[in-house]
């Protein structure tokens, strides 16, 4: 190890979780664009259905931030049943979802199943036409400008 290197520096704390190392560039690429577009997904999800589902509630949640009880909460959202509380309810539960996903790959890593499906998904998208704009974007390099 060189001096200028600090071993307890982030950089070489910051690893890969395990089993990306194995990946071919292109399913690394293609790993990011699965996880930025889940992020993606969620934020659209709570902007076009929790917020709503939030603002149909407000009376019944301002009674709650002035006197909070949990059989007040349980009325709001079980015994007054509808659209918002469905809504709530799946804004929540995909956002549960996505985090315990997430952290499951940060803390674990790949699976050896899910390594095998990124790897036929990237073949199979390299076996689209050349300009389709997929092929490009896993194939692009880092400093291409693309």
């Amino acid at each position: 190890m060189s001096p200028s290197q600090d071993p307890g520096s982030f950089d070489n704390k910051r690893a890969a979780p395990a089993g990306v190392q194995s990946l071919s560039p292109a399913a690394r690429r293609l790993l990011r664009l699965y996880h930025g577009g889940s992020f993606v997904f969620l934020g659209l999800l709570w902007v076009l259905i929790g917020i709503p589902s939030l603002w149909a509630l407000r009376v019944d949640l301002g009674r709650l931030f002035d006197h909070f009880t949990w059989t007040g909460l349980r009325y709001a959202l079980f015994y007054r049943p509808g659209w918002p509380t469905l809504g709530l309810l799946l804004c929540i539960s995909f956002t549960m979802g996505i985090l315990i996903a997430q952290s499951r790959y940060e803390l674990c890593g790949l699976y050896p199943m899910e390594r095998v499906m990124l790897e036929q998904q990237v073949r199979w998208i390299l076996s689209f036409p050349v300009r389709h704009p997929l092929r490009r974007w896993l194939l692009r390099t880092p400093g291409s400008g693309d």
